[in-house]
């Protein structure tokens, strides 16, 4: 049988179920990856995290809207983007299609959804003047559902282009009849180079460890705990990806650029006194932009905001709820990597549980004293006479 349709009738996505935000913790009720995927049953959400089934058409999608890059096709997007290195013609247009657009372009793709923000400004760091993104009418499409993604990230390519201070023009999309898209084909090095490719990407999947798509171990392993699994945080290849593109832009002047966190795979964090320094939040976070530090009965939690994706993870997990989310976020943090002390505080204990609590501003911890103030609540109406 042919090798090709036998990769096309297995999952041809693989998911890294450790950076996956409902996996990590149950209160998150992230659906990004449902939201866009076209395909009818093809991705189940649970607390065990996102499942994708055979049903999965590949349009790549997921891919995109995971922000923590949980979610990978069989052709990378290091893949994507050497091929896109290979067209880039310097201080031109780049153009990239749907196959169902009409018109030549230099990347056709089965959906632009499948375009994360690394791979829309690639061209750009390569030498393109310019990325165009030459998209039909969606509607009679039977990928619809995905074209929500496109749209944002385009949207965020353009707020990036703008804090870079290359300016937003030079990414846009440009609507075109619906037809045959034509991708600009480059002189065949071989006869076998399509041959070559796919025998390539196969090569970079073995090499990275993952056993075959749609093969399960034969050899039965003990679970391994939960507890256990959540104290490694894998690298988001997603954001690594978006961060070289970034540092590589020509004629980059970073400037600040506030925008609202709805949406964006980016956030700013803020930590108030109720934080007790339990390390939750840090465990939890599925990039591991959260660290904390101890020294000399000091405690530190710093925030790589390059790394946040803005999943919200910590801050649902918080028991205290002493950790929040801003409403807007700076862009040029994506640029400047640098890791923000949230909070820093001496170590102490409750007198109330023996609980570790943060700095000398009272002597129980937020639970105790809401329990204290419950109690003085209940004697103050029974002195009273109140009910």
């Amino acid at each position: 049988m042919n090798t090709l349709i036998e990769i096309g009738l297995q999952v041809p996505v693989k998911l890294d179920s450790t950076l996956c935000s409902r996996f990590r913790s149950t209160k998150s009720e992230c659906a990004a990856c449902a939201a866009v995927c076209p395909a009818p049953g093809a991705v189940r959400l649970g607390d065990g995290g996102a499942e994708i089934n055979a049903a999965c058409v590949a349009c790549g999608a997921c891919v995109s809207a995971c922000p923590n890059g949980a979610i990978r096709l069989l052709e990378d997007d290091q893949g994507v983007a050497e091929r896109i290195s290979q067209k880039v013609h310097a201080g031109e247009a780049f153009r990239f299609a749907c196959n169902r657009a009409e018109g030549r372009a230099d990347m056709v793709l089965p959906c632009l959804s499948r375009l994360t923000e690394a791979l829309v400004l690639e061209p750009i760091r390569r030498g393109a003047q310019r990325v165009e993104l030459c998209a039909p009418d969606c509607s009679g499409c039977g990928l619809k559902k995905a074209a929500q993604q496109w749209e944002r990230t385009l949207a965020f390519s353009q707020a990036l282009c703008e804090s870079a201070g290359l300016g937003v023009a030079r990414v846009s999309s440009t609507r075109v009849s619906v037809g045959d898209a034509q991708e600009i084909r480059l002189p065949a090095r071989t006869p076998n180079s399509r041959r070559r490719l796919f025998g390539a990407i196969a090569e970079r999947w073995k090499a990275s460890g993952d056993a075959p798509l749609g093969v399960e171990a034969v050899e039965e392993v003990e679970p391994e705990p939960f507890r256990e699994i959540v104290k490694r945080h894998s690298e988001n290849s997603k954001r690594t990806d978006l961060l070289r593109v970034l540092d590589a832009l020509p004629g980059l002047k970073v400037t600040p650029k506030e925008i609202s966190t709805a949406g964006i795979p980016l956030a700013q964090l803020e930590v108030d006194q109720r934080c007790v320094g339990c390390n939750v939040c840090e465990t939890l976070c599925p990039t591991g932009a959260l660290t904390h530090r101890e020294e000399g009965g000091n405690y530190a939690l710093d925030f790589d905001a390059a790394q946040c994706t803005g999943c919200r993870v910590c801050e649902l997990a918080c028991y205290h709820q002493a950790l929040h989310v801003r409403e807007t976020v700076d862009l040029s943090l994506l640029f400047q990597r640098s890791r923000i002390t949230l909070i820093s505080a001496r170590l102490a204990k409750c007198q109330g549980c023996g609980e570790r609590i943060l700095g000398a501003a009272s002597n129980f911890c937020p639970a105790c004293q809401v329990s204290g103030d419950r109690r003085d609540s209940v004697a103050r109406l029974f002195f009273s006479g109140g009910n």
